[in-house]
């Protein structure tokens, strides 16, 4: 279950560009890997479950989440 805040977050990015969604989550990796790796599951649950079949998207947010595990692997 999503908290209103994470929801809005999703919608937020699902509703940009592709360009957009990935400089706006790599951004957030790179400030706080935890935070941006969270926004990162709860974006992509909240687009299974609105059955949102964006592609780009869920490759840029998996690109971003790749990077903020190797970041948090390095800490």
């Amino acid at each position: 279950m999503l908290t209103e805040e994470q929801r809005n977050e999703a919608v937020s990015l699902l509703g940009t560009s592709t360009e957009d969604c990935a400089q706006n989550i790599m951004r957030s990796v790179e400030i706080n890997p935890y935070r941006g790796l969270m926004t990162i599951a709860s974006t992509l649950v909240h687009a299974n479950q609105t059955n949102r079949e964006n592609k780009a998207h869920r490759q840029a947010l998996m690109k971003a989440g790749r990077k903020a595990l190797k970041d948090l692997g390095e800490i």
